[in-house]
């Protein structure tokens, strides 16, 4: 009977609720909730909070940068005293069609991590919620903006700082942390402008042998790198290089290329590697 009783109060709608995610809610091809790697913190504590975004089939949200087309999600945190959000950590991209377009996106399911941090002199009370104002844009065949959603996590205080106690969301968030591009050694890539042709280079040396790699591709945060036409990928004397042809929106003044490099190597099962890039843009030879 005790056990009856617990499932009882546990139960709304019909479906058990799980600790450590809220609600999820839907804006028409979209589905979202927040989930939490931890359901207890104390002061001093820091942890991961997951936006999952569902996308209905044919459907995609954007990336940091979605491209020729799209707007980035957005998400804007309601938090208690006490507690601060780190900015998004991007889940890597994947080339989707916008119409006839190749835009940066994600289809299926996606996480998009945030870093909760909470003062070591904070007062949390014993429980407490985590607010989340979230909008994107959703494409297929049209584009929709988004109305926005509002998510509600349920927190509590833990007794035993300051290791909180894990949700059951907590491997999949951690997964998901590691599979987040690591930044490239300083000065593994040099970047340079061509005016005259209006393409960037991106060069370097370190690299495997061209018949033990598929392909190469790089995706530019910093607007500056069209998502509609084809990279270019050779061998050249000082080693590899990846021509980019810049976009015709592209801010007018620059000095780095922000972005990740993704690519394949023969015998890797079909997975892609990835690495992040910020180098400073130097004039073309």
């Amino acid at each position: 009977m005790v056990l009856t009783c617990l499932l009882a109060l546990n139960m709304k709608g019909g479906e058990p609720s799980l600790t450590g995610a809220s609600e999820s809610q839907r804006d028409r091809h979209v589905e979202a909730r927040l989930l939490s790697e931890r359901t207890h913190v104390a002061p001093g504590d820091s942890w991961w909070v997951a936006l999952e975004l569902k996308h209905d089939p044919t459907w995609h949200t954007y990336w940091i940068n979605g491209g020729d087309a799209g707007v980035a999600t957005s998400i804007d945190w309601q938090l208690p005293e006490g507690i601060t959000a780190g900015p998004i950590q991007w889940e890597v991209p994947q080339i989707v069609k916008m119409l006839q377009l190749d835009v940066y996106g994600y289809e299926g399911t996606c996480m998009l991590l945030t870093k909760l941090k909470v003062h070591p002199e904070a007062q949390l009370p014993d429980a407490f919620e985590l607010n989340a104002k979230v909008n994107w844009m959703m494409c297929a065949r049209t584009c929709m903006p988004g109305k926005g959603v509002q998510l509600k996590l349920s927190m509590q205080r833990s007794s035993d700082a300051p290791h909180g106690s894990e949700s059951p969301w907590a491997l999949r968030i951690r997964n998901a942390a590691q599979r987040l591009p690591v930044d490239a050694p300083k000065d593994m890539f040099r970047a340079s402008y061509d005016a005259e042709q209006k393409v960037f280079h991106l060069d370097w040396k370190a690299f495997p042998s061209e018949d033990e790699v598929l392909e190469v591709y790089y995706f530019d945060t910093t607007e500056q790198i069209t998502s509609n036409q084809a990279q270019v990928w050779t061998q050249v004397e000082q080693g590899w290089r990846l021509t980019l042809p810049r976009a015709s929106y592209a801010p007018e003044t620059f000095d780095r290329l922000k972005g990740v490099l993704r690519w394949k190597q023969v015998g890797s099962g079909g997975a892609f590697r990835w690495l992040g890039i910020d180098t400073p843009i130097v004039s073309s030879d």
